[in-house]
């Protein structure tokens, strides 16, 4: 569990079926997969991505550039970037404090950690997490975790569409992916928080392996590090995966058959047994592995 936020977007699971799908793992590694349906002469793409990523392991290839060019419109997770007044509105409590939920010793070691690791001094950081959800802090740790210069893919396509004009269709909302978080129970909040700063060395090994496994362009292994994380939260997939997943598929299912498109989703979502790419196959369509390099 020390790692659940870190990896929390790049999940997926589905309810799986008899219909012939690839076997696990995938013969080879890829992080981009061409698309076709039977019924259809249009062509798309998905694109597993990490949502910020260290410069080092972003892969960005001309060739990655020149599909997005020749795309129809673009799928996302969300239509665009939330601005910090969304982010805001969210991320706040409605009565109580952060510290309500944590015992007095739980709160020293986060005032501990947070000089130590975040540079922030106890007085601000009561100040500024007062009426802050405890999942934001969570966030916090996972953004300390880079070393340097980092990227997105979600900000370097919505930049792209933007200047290509380029529509973007999102599958959810941001009011949908906060809900989702409210949802994780808060004492499992409160764990995964003193699990991941009681030893942040490990956090960081933890996260710089999945970077790692993704430069290497290696779906399933990333499927398989999440899936350990994940283990002992016995509804995560329900909330997070499962009924998500259902509502991507109304979308993305009729939208691969008509457009060309390029769809970009966190990586974790299209790996696995039953992931995006064996759950597209149970519809008939066929898939292709794209190297990135």
């Amino acid at each position: 569990m020390r790692s659940f936020f870190i990896f929390m977007f790049l999940f997926l699971i589905i309810s799986f079926s008899n219909s012939e799908i690839s076997p696990f793992p995938f013969e080879n590694d890829a992080l981009l997969w061409k698309i076709n349906h039977p019924n259809s002469n249009k062509s798309s793409y998905i694109l597993g991505t990490m949502h910020l990523i260290e410069k080092e392991y972003f892969l960005y290839p001309k060739m990655l550039e020149k599909i997005a060019n020749e795309s129809d419109k673009f799928i996302m997770e969300l239509k665009e970037l939330p601005n910090q007044d969304e982010i805001l509105k969210y991320s706040l409590l409605k009565q109580g404090s952060f510290f309500d939920f944590f015992t007095t010793s739980q709160i020293d070691s986060i005032l501990s950690y947070s000089n130590s690791n975040l540079g922030i001094d106890h007085q601000s950081f009561r100040k500024a997490f007062y009426k802050v959800k405890p999942y934001v802090f969570s966030q916090m740790i996972t953004q300390s975790l880079f070393n340097g210069k980092t990227e997105s893919y979600e900000l370097t396509l919505y930049e792209f569409a933007k200047k290509n004009d380029k529509s973007v269709l999102g599958l959810e909302s941001i009011e949908n992916q906060f809900n989702l978080l409210d949802s994780i129970p808060m004492n499992e909040q409160v764990e995964i928080i003193m699990e991941s700063i009681k030893n942040p060395v490990a956090t960081k090994s933890q996260f710089k392996k999945l970077q790692h496994l993704y430069s290497k362009q290696k779906i399933d292994s990333l499927y398989l590090e999440l899936k350990k994380e994940i283990s002992k939260s016995p509804n995560f997939e329900k909330i997070f995966i499962d009924n998500r997943n259902e509502n991507w598929m109304k979308t993305l299912n009729p939208e691969l058959k008509q457009n060309s498109c390029l769809v970009a989703v966190g990586a974790g979502h299209v790996g696995g047994p039953n992931g995006i790419l064996r759950l597209l196959q149970k519809k008939g369509y066929t898939i292709k592995p794209i190297n990135l390099k």
